[in-house]
């Protein structure tokens, strides 16, 4: 059905049962289903932290390098820090910059590469060249470069991240862009006088839409990643602030002695990176028709 038709929808067919059609699907998608409650578990965590946590997270209040305990679930750091209290928040912490740095690759990749793809010719091709020399750059050592200019910050973790994955963003947009704006239902919304904004918003947008929302599930999982490495090396989030990256780098000389305080990060790191890869590859399952036919 052309996209010039697009908001009568056939017989018997509305929005709801068309989301519950997908619901449907998603539910029937094991490594969706997974991967939704381990990033749903997650994302409670961060929420209830305050209420979770037994100590305040910075607080000194015991032995340093306790042993997992009733006391201290997750023993104690190298200063006597409540190490679950840590992980607790940490979550927060990861969560809170892999959402803003997606974001803003999102914001500025997808608008982008939409806007290559729309309007082609000496744009397209100036913007794609950009996009392939930032590809040709490791992404993590660009992060690094970034916020060693910027200086090691939060704020400057979460441009730097945005700014790395941004040419991911473009590519993905650009395809789909390519592919519709040529299409009879865009070039008769041209000719009846739709606006540019319109048009992009209108029939562009809903094409592009799937293969970025996946692609935002899954540079949530990298975007964690980084933000973690980048914390390990001293160019994130900075101390006394819980992050999973900086407990891994505090804990190095103390893993022999005590490798809870190495592991428990670890695992967070895992878990909640497993969760967003699986959710990501769930819904292109559901999402990509090229996968549901075969």
């Amino acid at each position: 059905m052309s996209g010039v038709g697009a908001a009568v929808a056939p017989a018997g067919r509305t929005p709801a049962r068309g989301r519950d059609r997908l619901s449907r699907r998603v539910g029937r998608t094991p490594p969706a289903v997974i991967g939704g409650v381990l990033v749903g578990c997650v994302v409670l965590v961060a929420i209830a932290a305050p209420v979770l946590a037994g100590y305040d997270p910075a607080a000194q209040i015991a032995t340093p390098l306790l042993r997992p305990s009733g006391g201290f679930l997750g023993g104690t750091d190298q200063l006597g820090r409540d190490e679950m209290s840590r992980i607790i928040f940490g979550a927060r912490v990861s969560l809170y910059v892999g959402v803003l740095a997606v974001a803003v690759a999102l914001a500025l990749g997808g608008t982008t590469g939409v806007l290559a793809g729309f309007y082609g010719g000496w744009i397209d091709n100036v913007t794609m060249r950009v996009m392939d020399i930032l590809f040709s750059l490791p992404a993590l050592v660009l992060a690094i470069a970034i916020t060693a200019v910027l200086g090691p910050s939060l704020t400057n973790v979460m441009l730097a991240i945005g700014i790395v994955y941004a040419p991911t963003f473009a590519r993905i947009a650009r395809g789909p862009t390519l592919a519709v704006v040529r299409l009879p239902y865009v070039e008769a919304a041209r000719a009846i006088g739709a606006s540019t904004p319109a048009i992009l918003l209108r029939h562009i947008l809903p094409n592009v839409s799937a293969p970025l929302l996946v692609q935002t599930t899954v540079s949530l999982s990298t975007a964690i990643l980084t933000e973690a490495a980048l914390s390990f090396l001293g160019l994130g989030t900075q101390p006394p602030t819980p992050s999973w990256g900086l407990m891994l780098s505090d804990a190095r000389q103390y893993m022999l002695i005590d490798p809870w305080v190495a592991v428990l990060p670890g695992v967070a790191i895992a878990v909640t990176v497993l969760g967003f890869n699986l959710l990501g590859d769930g819904l292109r399952d559901v999402l990509d028709p090229r996968i549901r036919t075969m």
